[in-house]
């Protein structure tokens, strides 16, 4: 009984050494790395699937996308420049998840038929992100926009 007592004890404590804390950089890098991975400067789309799970989720503009949705999605309208100015972040982590809502400003110069767009947008924007094999992915995320504009540019 002595060394099933000790032998569990030991598990419980390796379990507990090994055990890594959601932090709110954690959650920072997982969201500004989704943004990185379907920029039109990344190399690799499918980099997107390491920051969201199998069963991702997202709500944009009334509609509901998975990861390749919305891949296809974002890759629709010939943008050839875009950046993304995250503020206002709030965070709330437990063990295994963690929650942000923020406000979203994004930049975008389309191409279509040999005309510039510019385009801005501003969100509110919500993810839910949970640990997936030790690493914290994009479960749900939703996004609704609060203002845009738009104006050809030459």
């Amino acid at each position: 009984m002595k060394k099933i007592i000790i032998v569990s004890i030991t598990f419980l404590l390796c379990g507990c050494s090994s055990y890594q804390e959601i932090t709110e950089q954690d959650v920072k890098d997982t969201i500004l790395g989704m943004f990185d991975s379907f920029s039109v400067e990344s190399s690799d789309k499918n980099n997107f699937y390491n920051y969201v799970t199998d069963d991702y989720l997202l709500y944009e503009m009334g509609k509901k996308f998975n990861a390749s949705e919305f891949l296809d999605f974002a890759s629709s309208f010939g943008t050839i420049e875009d950046d993304w100015e995250l503020s206002d972040m709030k965070i709330s982590i437990d063990k295994e998840s963690a929650h942000a809502y923020f406000k979203n400003k994004g930049r975008f110069v389309t191409l279509n038929e040999g005309k510039k767009t510019l385009l801005n947008f501003e969100w509110l924007e919500s993810a839910y992100m949970v640990r997936v094999d030790g690493k914290l992915k994009i479960k749900f995320y939703f996004s609704d926009a609060v203002n845009q504009s738009s104006e050809a540019i030459d």
